[in-house]
């Protein structure tokens, strides 16, 4: 026998022993193939495992962010005919001056109260719209019914439905604009 035929002879006996107690004994020939088909069978449920936990995960997210909606979504406020909404903002239409309806000349700064509620980008495309309504109606109106200070006052009711009723309402029935404010008023 030569050495090479006893190197083999030894190998074999000491896989075969290896194989019986383990792979602890065994030669380095033997080891890491035997680690790494261990290692594979180890790892394929590690990665199945890591899968199932992000498609679990991914899943909670999605059914907590539904529900975060939906909850957003029922607890909204709606306002009735009648409740007071909350002010917002206030902006203003500028100054307009109008013939009156008896050929006289008023002079009105106008300014609007919005309300909570209300689309600040709305208001500002129909700025037009409200420019309109409130010549018509200081149009309509004549210098002795402005000159006494209930002129004035029901000429802002007026000019609140006529906004109102451009703007419409939100959330229910909330209007838009709250209040009509003058913040100067020349008749000549």
């Amino acid at each position: 026998m030569t050495a090479a035929d006893t190197s083999t002879l030894q190998l074999a006996g000491r896989a075969a022993s290896a194989r019986a107690a383990g792979t602890a004994g065994a030669p380095a020939e033997l080891r890491p193939a035997e680690a790494g088909a261990a290692a594979g069978e180890a790892e394929a449920p590690k990665k199945k495992g890591k899968k199932k936990l992000v498609l679990v995960l991914v899943a909670v997210l999605l059914v907590g962010a539904a529900g975060y909606l939906v909850k957003g979504r029922s607890h909204a406020l709606v306002y009735k005919p009648g409740q007071p909404v909350p002010a917002g903002v206030v902006t203003s239409l500028g100054t307009l001056t109008v013939n009156t309806s008896d050929g006289h000349l008023v002079q009105v700064g106008i300014d609007l109260q919005l309300t909570k509620v209300a689309v600040s980008k709305t208001v500002s495309a129909d700025q037009p719209q409200l420019r309109n309504v409130a010549i018509a109606d200081l149009g309509a109106q004549t210098y002795s019914g402005l000159l006494a200070p209930t002129g004035r006052v029901a000429l802002q009711q007026q000019l609140l439905a006529s906004f109102q009723k451009v703007l419409g309402p939100v959330d229910g029935a909330a209007p838009q604009v709250s209040a009509v404010y003058f913040t100067s008023f020349i008749l000549q």
